[in-house]
């Protein structure tokens, strides 16, 4: 194994999440953003439960949670009459089948997570 680093493209959500998978393993990265800061870039991502099983992985679970906001179902509306085709429940049988939660979070609160 090479003891440089491996280079990251992007400080973005990715970027960042692989930097810290990477340092668990004891591997050392260098993440390449070419904004000045991070900040809030984008707007609210939604999280299934999959984001939070790889939250709980790379050790911030607890704190993507604490700042998630919870919502109750999903709903698939018509763009052109604005009703209501279907919608998924999010409730504790949602939670249960799958393990974790649906929610949705500003992505630039997402980069304020502290990694350990």
């Amino acid at each position: 194994m090479t003891t440089r680093p491996i280079l990251i493209a992007g400080g973005g959500i990715g970027g960042l999440a692989t930097a810290i998978g990477l340092a668990q393993k004891g591997i050392s990265s260098l993440v390449l953003e070419k904004a000045r800061e991070l900040g809030e870039i984008g707007a609210g991502i939604q999280l299934g439960p999959n984001a939070f099983h790889a939250f709980d992985t790379l050790g911030v679970g607890d704190a993507a949670r604490a700042m998630a906001v919870y919502i109750d179902k999903l709903r698939l509306m018509d763009a052109l009459t604005a009703e209501e085709i279907t919608h998924i429940p999010l409730d504790d049988a949602f939670r249960t089948r799958f393990g974790n939660p649906y929610a949705v979070v500003h992505r630039g609160d997402l980069h304020g997570v502290p990694p350990f």
